[in-house]
């Protein structure tokens, strides 16, 4: 089981932790990439050929927009984001934080890639998981323990490494005083 970090932005039409708790999913943006179904089968074994795929889709979507060549292409900000999204496992937890809030928590029900959708209805358009069950994270469901999000908050979805071991247990504890 791994333990991830999913950036949520608050701001952004659609994209709040309340949306993506409704909607029952976990997702990132860059909905002007189009359907990434196709890229399914690169994943997990061709890495390389994955991100230059992203990257050009991105640099047709986005080819009038000078910060996908200075920021997220260049830094490989979105392809690392999609391929991470794309490689959450069945019983990883998601921990979304908005901004550094954490807001709740999540285990996957099935792989990321396998449970891959595109809704391009909402700018976080890249989803998966659905159906996922969202727990506010709150001293009602995990006590006086909240993990501590990155000063500068996460790029998309990356691993949750420092607290990994006590998100677990902090979980284990939760869902054993649901089966209670």
């Amino acid at each position: 089981m791994k333990t991830w970090w999913l950036a949520i932005d608050k701001n952004d039409k659609n994209s709040s932790y309340l949306e993506l708790k409704h909607k029952k999913i976990v997702a990132q943006g860059w909905s002007a990439l189009g359907n990434l179904d196709l890229l399914r089968k690169c994943v997990p074994n061709n890495k390389k050929e994955f991100f230059s795929i992203i990257q050009l889709l991105g640099d047709v979507a986005y080819k009038s927009k000078g910060w996908w060549l200075h920021k997220d292409k260049k830094a490989t900000r979105c392809p690392t984001v999609m391929w991470n999204l794309m490689n959450v496992k069945k019983g990883d937890l998601i921990v979304g934080i908005e901004g550094t809030q954490v807001m709740g928590i999540c285990e996957m029900p099935v792989d990321g890639v396998e449970s891959y959708r595109y809704d391009s209805g909402y700018e976080y358009a890249h989803t998966i998981g659905f159906p996922v069950k969202w727990i506010d994270w709150n001293k009602n469901n995990f006590g006086d323990f909240i993990p501590n999000a990155p000063e500068q908050s996460v790029q998309g979805i990356r691993g949750l490494n420092k607290e990994s071991f006590d998100v677990k247990e902090a979980w284990k504890k939760y869902k054993s005083s649901q089966n209670g």
